[in-house]
């Protein structure tokens, strides 16, 4: 059994810490073009979005028509998530005709990736403290062995760095001065980093079914995606070149539809 002090501080450490030196070093990576840095964070956002489906169990796909409550849940956690990205883009970008949003609200393109995105981190925390409080069980065990504790902060760098270059597609290159504000960053990796202290914390004294919070946190892949494929385009500029583009809750709809219909169509052969 791992005490509750070292459980805390080791999850702590080994997420706070890439997480920030990510937001950090990515956004001052301004002598690359921003359209091979979003391409890169696409690749990164793929992977991302693979890993935390599998984490959610593929939302129960493989239980078929027979997987009774336990996958329901898991499919309005996955709703959910888009719910909660419509929201926060239509603050963001409230304007449908000429797809202008307010330079302050910028900063809730990153945000509505960090916040949904942090939420699967609430998941890994709780598995973590769970695994840190029986009897016998060490760090490195609650980590996963030693090449979990290898690949653990690196797993959080890379997430928070597809974080830090929407960040920079939007804010910090936006060509805007206002958009811009000291506690932005700080907030970002709370937002990512500080679920999985407090699953860890929690999951330390009870245990939890934590797929549900993979399975929303998963649709933070699908907005950051098409944000950062808007990102890519040679001609992305903000205000000006009409980015950040409009949405709206009917592409979100569409999105949730079209993934629903061919999850719809794998339960039928499983």
């Amino acid at each position: 059994m791992v005490d509750f002090a070292t459980t805390f501080l080791g999850i702590l450490g080994a997420t706070l810490i890439p997480t920030y030196i990510a937001l950090y070093l990515v956004t001052n990576l301004k002598f690359i073009h921003i359209r091979y840095i979003a391409a890169a964070a696409i690749g990164l956002t793929l992977w991302f979005f693979l890993d935390t489906m599998g984490d959610s169990t593929y939302l129960g796909v493989d239980s078929g028509f027979s997987g009774g409550l336990p996958q329901a849940g898991l499919l309005i956690a996955f709703v959910l998530g888009f719910v909660a990205l419509a929201i926060f883009d239509h603050v963001a970008v409230p304007n449908a005709k000429s797809g202008s949003s307010d330079s302050k609200f910028l900063v809730l393109i990153p945000i509505a990736v960090a916040a949904v995105m942090g939420i699967h981190g609430l998941g890994e925390g709780w598995d973590f403290g769970s695994a840190a409080s029986p009897a016998g069980s060490s760090l490195i065990d609650a980590f996963g062995g030693w090449g979990a504790v290898t690949s653990y902060p690196i797993h959080k760098f890379l997430e928070a760095s597809i974080v830090a270059v929407i960040y920079s597609a939007y804010v910090t290159r936006s060509g805007i001065a206002s958009a811009r504000a000291k506690w932005h960053l700080p907030v970002l990796g709370l937002l990512l980093g500080l679920t999985s202290v407090i699953g860890a914390s929690i999951g330390y004294y009870t245990s939890l079914n934590t797929t549900y919070f993979f399975a929303f946190g998963v649709t933070s892949a699908f907005y950051a995606v098409l944000r950062l494929v808007e990102a890519v385009n040679p001609s992305f500029k903000i205000g000006g070149g009409g980015a950040p583009s409009f949405l709206g809750w009917k592409v979100f709809l569409v999105i949730v539809v079209g993934f629903l219909v061919f999850y719809t169509a794998a339960l039928l052969h499983s």
